[in-house]
């Protein structure tokens, strides 16, 4: 009879740890969801800022893969940057060298 119960138990509480990890990955979806989204509206905000410009002059957009080459601009704190030029990294899946399964893995491993 203990045995019995026990099995219940069990097959009651790996459901609701189904449930739950079902729920996760639910929201964790509206989550990277609403980032795109958020990404996506930032980018075209950028694009309709930087076409009216700077006193009527528009500031050059250049589409970049750093998978190809590091960026031409040297970032440091304090440096003055030339506003005149924004260089957009292109999406993951426009680059030439996409990251393998491997290098993902590893991404995603990495701690920043």
């Amino acid at each position: 009879m203990e045995e019995c119960v026990t099995n219940w138990i069990m097959v009651i509480l790996t459901v609701i740890i189904a449930f739950f990890t079902y729920l996760v990955w639910k929201v964790y979806e509206r989550i990277a969801w609403l980032t795109g989204a958020m990404e996506s509206h930032s980018d075209i905000m950028m694009r309709i800022e930087a076409k009216r410009g700077i006193n009527g002059d528009p500031i050059k957009l250049v589409a970049w893969d750093p998978t190809i080459e590091p960026p031409p601009i040297k970032r440091e704190h304090g440096e003055e940057i030339d506003v005149n030029t924004i260089y957009v990294y292109l999406p993951l899946d426009q680059r030439k060298n996409k990251p393998t399964w491997w290098g993902r893995v590893q991404a995603l491993l990495r701690f920043p």
